[in-house]
């Protein structure tokens, strides 16, 4: 379009722009309004793993102060990361980071991820929070996450805590 078009080729230019506008816009709205009403199932990530994957082998725990926590809240609950933090720090686990996480589906107690060599730290960790789940990535490090869902309710009593070898649990409750 140049300043030679004449007025109507302008009009019909700025015409097509808003209805072609308006029509994406429209979409958008529309799908997103299917999504939170459930019409449209979209997976976004994240979630309660698959317990498939899940090692059979025992694995021997380590002593807290060697396993570097990532700590992620994954709710509306505001503090929620911070709280979990400060009470596995009083453990004597070492926490690396604190913030929040997406995750489609918050419906979970804790996830626990890690990778192939960070089994044993993911085993003294869900020593403590017996409702856990595990979760393995392809992480080549030592270091675990800790997603926190909405069923978060705190790592059980320091007391009850006795180390011992064990399997890890993919699918809680153990």
């Amino acid at each position: 379009m140049s300043p030679a078009d004449p007025p109507e080729t302008r009009d019909r230019s700025r015409l097509l722009v808003a209805v072609s506008s308006g029509l994406v816009l429209a979409a958008v709205t529309l799908g997103s309004w299917l999504m939170i009403d459930g019409t449209l199932s979209v997976e976004l990530g994240g979630g309660v793993p698959h317990t498939e994957d899940c090692p059979e082998n025992v694995l021997a725990p380590v002593v807290p102060e060697r396993v570097r926590i990532s700590v992620y809240n994954a709710t509306n609950e505001s503090g929620l990361a911070g709280e979990a933090a400060e009470d596995l720090r009083a453990r004597g686990f070492r926490v690396a980071d604190v913030g929040n996480e997406y995750v489609a589906d918050t419906e979970f107690d804790s996830i626990i991820r890690a990778g192939g060599r960070g089994l044993r730290q993911a085993h003294t960790l869900q020593e403590h929070l017996p409702a856990a789940v595990v979760d393995l990535d392809g992480r080549s490090t030592f270091a675990v996450d800790l997603v926190l869902g909405s069923g978060y309710d705190g790592p059980g009593t320091a007391s009850d805590v006795e180390p011992a070898p064990g399997r890890l649990s993919c699918e809680g409750g153990s």
